[in-house]
């Protein structure tokens, strides 16, 4: 390691400018917010919904700017959140009314908005106005530019989404593993699929300045499947989840900031995927200890 880099460790770590305290914070509240709510995602089957969820995001920040002409947080996080909303009852309506299958569906919709996205964006970006800088960071994410407000707004959202999973624990976990048996007991699992749709749009909003609208799904999806290998218990598999976030969203702000020219979102989804490879490799249904009792199996029937 050469002094340079032992510098910039010390600098992260000591929060020697105040923009890495917001970096760090920012970064692993949404690997936690994300993981938490990313665990009823994956064992809801709900994986690409998140994805589509994500890209869908992106024309809804063009839009709140193209009226706003300016790149405020409150309607550029409106925005966000009603073309998020909006791809999730597009989805829906194109899966009820029509003979398309729901995995055709999330990929039409997913296309459809991001390309429009895309489209505002290029837009902008060929306009006089000065206010369009940083608008780029929303598809990769720079976690160096979360700014106190958004902080806020994550930590807002993680309380809030603690909050309803230990409320409704019991419904969400009935409804989670067998939603017409939970319909049956009485419990609104529609309801609460709804506000679940809810609050992983407003989570995904709020993370595409971190992890940008391209990889957001992927800080849904990992961290959850990660403790999906670790744990058949599912409060465990919520703290891991959370935690494992965090630890991504910690180590790949850290990488952005080492090297220059990463990305805060790729580092933090390479950070998450990592971690996925060991558990898969050697976790308590890891390919290593799966292969291991195979062997000591045909070893005691072989004796």
């Amino acid at each position: 390691m050469d002094s340079t880099t032992g510098d910039r460790l010390v600098e992260f770590f000591t929060f020697k400018y105040e923009f890495l305290l917001y970096t760090v914070s920012g970064s692993m509240l949404v690997g936690m917010l994300c993981g938490l709510l990313g665990t009823f995602m994956v064992l809801r089957r709900l994986s690409m919904m998140g994805d589509a969820l994500g890209h869908a995001a992106l024309p809804g920040v063009g839009i709140a700017f193209l009226i706003v002409q300016a790149k405020l947080l409150g309607p550029i996080v409106a925005g966000a959140a009603g073309t998020a909303l909006l791809a999730a009852v597009t989805v829906g309506y194109i899966t009820r009314n029509s003979r398309t299958r729901p995995d055709a569906a999330l990929g039409l919709v997913l296309a459809g908005f991001f390309g429009l996205g895309i489209v505002l964006l290029s837009y902008i970006q060929t306009s006089p106005n000065a206010a369009k800088s940083g608008l780029q960071d929303f598809l990769f994410g720079n976690a160096a530019a979360i700014r106190p407000e958004e902080v806020a707004l994550l930590g807002g959202l993680f309380v809030v989404s603690c909050a309803a999973v230990t409320l409704l624990y019991r419904p969400l976990m009935a409804s989670t593993f067998d939603g017409v048996q939970a319909t049956t007991m009485g419990i609104p699992s529609q309801a609460l699929h709804y506000g679940l749709m809810a609050l992983v749009a407003l989570s995904i909003v709020a993370s595409i300045q971190s992890v940008g609208v391209v990889l957001v799904a992927a800080m849904i999806i990992t961290p959850a499947s990660t403790a999906y290998l670790l744990t058949d218990r599912f409060h465990w598999m919520l703290v891991l989840s959370s935690a494992i976030g965090a630890l991504s969203g910690l180590f790949g702000a850290l990488l952005s900031y080492l090297f220059a020219g990463f990305s805060s979102g790729p580092s933090m989804v390479v950070v998450g995927s990592v971690g996925f490879a060991i558990a898969f490799l050697f976790g308590r249904r890891g390919l290593v200890r799966r292969r291991l009792h195979e062997r000591a199996r045909r070893a005691a029937e072989a004796a």
